[in-house]
């Protein structure tokens, strides 16, 4: 039977809780939008996350302010679950880990030791065949378990069926060997992907993008390496297709990848669904011809260092500032300081109740600009608390409503929101590699 994994902790009232981690993937935070909330301050909102593949159970940390340790061991790379295993999250919350069972997970059987499996099991079939009174072949492979449980359960019957079974079982063992998961964990994948699509039919949207944090160029985003136990979350990459994207394509999905990471406080593996890339694209191509555009991107290099400490005082990052002050300039070239000056304001009182640690947040923060000027700090906050109600939006998560695109989608911010927010997007994806757009500036690199 497949396993179950189970959390027991002690919750932020005191109470004893065991939790059963349900689905592919299971986050666990501080905030209502998690599949666990523990609501304790020295957690993150989201603090930790856990993915199933198969029968193996892998936690990883989701950049979390204050860590996530395994058996005193700081969780730096994603790891795998034993039962037994110890969890802390923040120094604050101990989580006892239970599997159902505790057997070896994702080992295909050997492809070419089956002389030696069946001198192991020799024994075993024998004392069974005994115990039931009947032959029993010499060269059975019946595994030990089953064998065991046939004197319990009696009648010949139950023999020939799991007889039958094993038969079937041992013939499929060829595949098992060829297409077993010991090729290697892939450690985030979108709830709704396929693992192996036919050749026929369209790929599913991929869950990942390399990026790199320098102005250089990065090329193959999708190469169909497996990720790799030992790699750094924010390093994995988890293709879905063996053929990487071309041209504008591949150019905005690395570049706004590498925005949408520099404006999150804590959020390492955001990417742009490839559904939104044609949106994306099209805003682009019509904001790169601006001399204007080009002029406020140098602007904004030569004032890293006033940028970055307009943003570290306000606690943003100075991605995030700077460009939202080349999307408040518009068509018209500015000093990008002051403007961004000028904005702190309403943006720091957005901050607190929209946030700001996952990049779609900082979006969301950039699509209610307006209200923040007028005061509305709340508007936003209040419409996204409204949306996550389960019965609002049945079988929607609350993470994917906390998004630009879901909203307008469903009609719950306006085109003018929604048009500012994108064009900010628009920017900041040209902002990582001015020249792959055509854009006579260089990158300005502020994080």
């Amino acid at each position: 039977m497949p396993q179950e994994l189970w959390l027991n902790f002690t919750d932020e009232k005191g109470e004893a809780k065991r939790v059963l981690v349900e689905g592919e993937r299971f986050s666990i935070g501080r905030t209502p939008d998690n599949d666990l909330q523990i609501a304790l301050g020295n957690l993150s909102r989201q603090h930790a996350k856990i993915e199933r593949f198969a029968d193996v159970f892998i936690v990883s940390d989701a950049g979390s302010s204050n860590g996530t340790f395994l058996n005193d061991e700081r969780v730096e790379n994603p790891v795998a679950l034993k039962d037994g295993d110890n969890l802390n999250l923040g120094g604050g919350v101990d989580i006892k880990v239970e599997l159902a069972s505790d057997k070896p997970n994702n080992q295909p059987p050997p492809a070419d030791d089956e002389d030696e499996d069946e001198e192991d099991i020799e024994p075993a079939a024998a004392s069974a065949s005994a115990a039931n009174g009947s032959a029993s072949s010499g060269g059975s492979s019946f595994p030990i378990g089953l064998l065991l449980l046939i004197p319990l359960l009696g009648g010949f019957f139950l023999l020939v069926i799991v007889g039958v079974l094993l038969i079937a079982n041992r013939n499929s063992g060829p595949e098992v060997a060829e297409n077993g998961s010991n090729k290697g964990f892939v450690y985030s994948k979108n709830k709704d992907e396929e693992d192996d699509p036919p050749a026929n039919e369209k790929t599913p949207e991929k869950t990942e993008t390399p990026i790199n944090n320098s102005s250089t160029p990065i090329t193959n985003s999708n190469s169909a390496t497996p990720s790799n136990g030992g790699s750094s979350p924010q390093s994995t990459v988890e293709p879905t297709s063996t053929q990487p994207p071309s041209g504008d394509t591949q150019k905005v999905e690395v570049n706004s990848t590498m925005f949408l990471r520099r404006i999150a406080k804590s959020d390492s593996k955001i990417f742009l669904p490839t559904k939104n890339v044609p949106t994306l694209n099209s805003k682009i191509n019509q904001l790169k011809g601006s001399s204007a555009l080009a002029e406020n991107l140098r602007n904004a290099k030569k004032s890293a260092a006033q940028i970055q400490k307009m943003a570290q005082d306000n606690s943003f990052t100075p991605e995030f500032l700077a460009i939202a002050a080349i999307t408040k300039l518009g068509s018209q070239s500015g000093d990008v300081v002051a403007t961004a000056q000028g904005m702190v304001g309403a943006l720091s009182g957005l901050r607190v109740p929209v946030g700001n640690e996952l990049a779609n947040d900082s979006l969301l923060m950039i699509a209610a600009y307006e209200q923040g000027v007028a005061g509305q700090y709340l508007t936003m906050r209040d419409l996204l608390a409204r949306e996550c109600i389960p019965k609002n939006n049945p079988g929607v998560s609350c993470r994917e409503i906390r998004t630009i695109w879901f909203l307008k989608e469903n009609g719950k911010i306006s085109d003018s929101q929604f048009e500012f927010a994108l064009r900010f997007l628009a920017i900041g994806t040209i902002a990582q590699n001015p020249k792959d757009f055509g854009v006579q500036a260089d990158p300005i690199n502020l994080n």
